[in-house]
């Protein structure tokens, strides 16, 4: 995992003294606004005149929602001078790095380690871990894909 991402969960965790999104998103003058969305959308960061803004659809379950929380405060942190839905939607340009980044963030944000045994993390499936960090399975797989 990209050590900048890891050094910028840390700083983050140890500033506001929790791991969790929507706390540290306020702290950051991060204002979160939940909407309702159909299926497709499940939320996106934008900056508009200077304010940030982390809009999330209402209608996603709890675990999804902190992963997207989680997620999109990795591009608030990291691609706030970046429009990734402008570059996505109407270019031809790939925002797979910035997607990568964002999903690292959720990852270390949400997946703490020393939360739990080593062996006992070892011998966990991917539904186990899930559960047992209250996120969704897609992204302890990204968290452990080279590790598992």
């Amino acid at each position: 995992m990209n050590q900048r991402i890891k050094a910028s969960v840390k700083y983050l965790v140890q500033k506001h003294g929790t791991r969790d999104p929507e706390a540290i998103a306020k702290g950051e003058g991060i204002n979160i606004v939940y909407k309702p969305y159909s299926q497709g959308t499940k939320g996106y960061y934008i900056n508009v005149n200077g304010s940030k803004y982390i809009v999330i659809n209402e209608n996603l379950d709890e675990y999804t929602r902190q992963v997207v929380l989680s997620h999109e405060l990795g591009h608030a942190m990291h691609h706030s001078d970046h429009d990734i839905y402008f570059i996505r939607e109407h270019t031809f340009l790939s925002t797979n790095i910035y997607e990568d980044e964002a999903n690292a963030f959720a990852a270390e944000l949400l997946i703490d380690c020393n939360d739990i045994d080593e062996v006992q993390l070892e011998n966990m499936s991917i539904e186990q871990i899930s559960k047992y960090f209250r996120v969704t399975p897609e992204l302890v797989e990204y968290k452990f894909k080279n590790k598992k």
